[in-house]
């Protein structure tokens, strides 16, 4: 295969990325629509990796949101 080719194929994947990416941001001209969007795809690949790994994938996110979860309340508790 020559450097042609390859370059060939790889820039038509990305021109079609970019064709969907601009899709996407036509359809999705909400803030609270991309939000949704971005917080179901998250649930759902979380659902997945439950599914195929079972308990260590729900409690690394558990344990993984602990910061996040401690700082929102320390500014809770700070008034912020």
């Amino acid at each position: 295969m020559s450097t042609y080719s390859t370059n060939a194929v790889t820039y038509s994947a990305g021109r079609q990325f970019a064709k969907f990416k601009e899709g996407v941001k036509a359809t999705a001209k909400t803030l609270e629509f991309r939000v949704m969007t971005i917080i179901l795809t998250a649930l759902m690949l979380w659902g997945a990796a439950i599914a195929t790994f079972g308990y260590p994938a729900l409690i690394i996110v558990a344990l993984a949101l602990v910061p996040m979860i401690f700082t929102c309340l320390l500014l809770i508790t700070v008034g912020k």
